[in-house]
């Protein structure tokens, strides 16, 4: 289900029916966009998840493939790193019993699991190293591997502390 790319209210507070002033906060201005996926597996909110690329050998379609994801893992046996954003809410799933997980699409994203160092304002990608649903700075990995380039998910909105970093995930298009 896709959700609406209307311009939001830009107000901070409005009238109640009876007159009163009333603050709405940040809510309906916030830009945060969440889709709503199916997972076959268990995915912890905060973990980067990515499209099941191992549904095109049942479906050809490709349209499971664009439904179903899964903690993004780029040193899997298949190898799953299609980024999609980053996982709203825990949920487990089973492949006879897929639940729906809501997925941070484009916005802020708490506790997202970091490895290295990240610095505030960093490019983030999906950890190269193999730790699944975690994000990793760009520029280390571009240094580390000259001929290669990872494409950035997201921005750093914090340092990654504790093994945890905020980040403002880019809308690609999903």
């Amino acid at each position: 289900m896709a959700t609406s790319n209307l311009v939001q209210y830009l107000e901070a507070s409005g009238v109640s029916a009876s007159g009163a002033s009333v603050a709405f906060g940040t809510a309906p201005s916030d830009r945060k966009q969440e889709e709503t996926f199916l997972t076959e597996t268990a995915i912890t909110a905060g973990q980067v998840v990515a499209v099941d690329v191992a549904k095109m050998a049942t479906d050809t379609t490709g349209g499971s493939t664009a439904l179903t994801v899964l903690a993004a893992d780029y040193n899997s046996a298949t190898v799953q790193k299609i980024v999609v954003g980053v996982a709203a809410q825990t949920v487990t799933g089973t492949a006879t019993s897929p639940q729906p997980v809501r997925v941070i699409v484009r916005g802020p994203a708490l506790s997202v699991p970091a490895v290295g160092a990240i610095a505030q304002g960093d490019p983030v990608i999906l950890d190269t190293a193999g730790a699944a649903g975690s994000c990793a700075a760009q520029g280390a990995y571009n240094s580390a591997s000259a001929n290669l380039v990872s494409e950035a998910f997201g921005f750093a909105l914090t340092a990654a502390a504790a093994g945890v970093v905020n980040v403002y995930v880019l809308g690609k298009g999903i």
